[in-house]
């Protein structure tokens, strides 16, 4: 007579399972073990990433291509003006292998639109405990507890908390997204865009209250632009008359009780329509640092200058390089790797350029590739949708195990 079922390594070591793995593992940051954003469980993650590749029978995909086509250009301008560093050009070559890894698993049909979004759904409620379990910790003096991640930040406050990441605008980032994926999958479900109203229907109500609690309370202004980001997907003709009043609303509200993160946003936004670099230093460093270069990428770039294309002798010696009112995105490797870098973000990542994606590409990943274990954490929920839509446009989308979207 069997008392305990037969376990079989298959079980633990399927597709599913891995790709599953894989897409939380970058999504979140387990202070406790994980320490810093250089986390050794997600580098040996990575590091065997080409084994798991090799032994699933892999695809010569569009990501493989160009991940591998992106890094060689980035080695070899690296190598011509003597700029080699493991922790660049390692890194890098390690956060493509695992994302060309998941996204063989993606293209393979791993996930179904169901369970993705119940991946999402799951991601963002425990945001929203833990970060709400957080708080209560903090209202009675314990700030140690590192099971739900609190391990006395320097920066904890009741106003100011991590959540399930490094710091509370990573959180802000993972959770835009998980959001944005979470509404996609279900308006690829139901073929229509959700209504504002919707998001409090019984299906969907924890998922939302625990989002904006999270984005709301965590303290971090990164939160406040994402959820101005994520407003743009319910406006249309139809909904502007109440969208719009809605979030002037909020936004006369975070004012009114003085939230210092909405003070930063509404600083960084008024100095951003100018386009004076040197005026949103001073106001805003901390946001400046991520638009400026943005910026200097479409207002000062000088298709005759060597530079443009290849990138910068000294980005590697000059420390301080980012936060300098010229510098811009091409600076480190060039137009060239840029251009190379779009490519692989609109051809794997991001369905559409014209979309909040690219507005959430733009302003929270700063419209490049990076070595930020959220980047990839982001990269890795659009990249599912992205093919999502892909599919469901073929009429070939799996929307639950066996069943296909006709």
């Amino acid at each position: 007579m069997k008392i305990f079922p037969k376990l079989s390594l298959k079980l633990f070591f399927n597709d599913r399972t891995i790709a599953t793995f894989l897409a939380v593992l970058f999504c979140i940051l387990f202070v406790p073990i994980e320490q810093s954003a250089i986390s050794t469980v997600k580098v040996a993650v990575m590091a065997l990433c080409p084994l798991i590749f090799i032994l699933k029978k892999p695809y010569i995909s569009k990501a493989l291509l160009l991940g591998m086509g992106y890094w060689l250009v980035v080695y070899f301008l690296s190598l011509f003006k003597g700029e080699m560093r493991f922790s660049t050009l390692g890194f890098l070559a390690m956060y493509l292998m695992m994302f060309i890894t998941y996204y063989d698993f993606i293209i393979k049909g791993t996930f179904t639109l169901n369970y993705f979004q119940n991946i999402l759904k799951s991601l963002i409620i425990a945001y929203g405990i833990v970060l709400i379990l957080q708080q209560c910790c903090l209202l009675i003096g314990i700030r140690n507890m590192p099971i739900i991640n609190l391990q006395n930040q320097f920066f904890l406050s009741i106003t100011k908390l991590p959540s399930l990441t490094l710091e509370p605008s990573h959180s802000a980032r993972i959770l835009t997204v998980a959001m944005l994926g979470y509404l996609r999958c279900e308006e690829i479900s139901i073929s229509r865009k959700l209504i504002l109203g919707e998001l409090f229907y019984s299906k969907h109500r924890w998922v939302t209250a625990l989002f904006f609690w999270a984005m709301l309370t965590m303290g971090s202004s990164t939160a406040f632009v994402g959820i101005a980001i994520l407003s743009l997907y319910f406006i249309t003709r139809h909904t502007a008359i109440y969208v719009i009043p809605f979030l002037v609303g909020c936004f006369i509200f975070g004012q009114s009780i003085e939230l210092q993160q909405m003070k930063r946003v509404e600083i960084l936004t008024k100095v951003s329509i100018t386009g004076n670099t040197k005026k949103m230093q001073e106001e805003e460093g901390s946001g400046a640092v991520r638009i400026i270069p943005v910026l200097n990428l479409f207002t000062k770039t000088d298709l005759t200058k060597k530079e443009t294309w290849i990138g910068r002798q000294s980005m590697e010696k000059d420390k301080a390089w980012w936060s300098k009112t010229d510098s811009s995105i091409i600076d480190q490797y060039g137009l060239i790797a840029f251009l190379i870098s779009m490519l692989l973000v609109y051809s794997c990542m991001i369905y559409r350029f014209f979309s909040v994606e690219t507005l959430i590409f733009l302003f929270f990943i700063g419209f490049s590739i990076n070595n930020i274990y959220y980047t990839w954490g982001c990269f890795m929920i659009m990249t599912a949708i992205s093919w999502f839509q892909k599919q469901n446009e073929q009429g070939s989308l799996i929307i639950e195990n066996g069943t296909k979207d006709e």
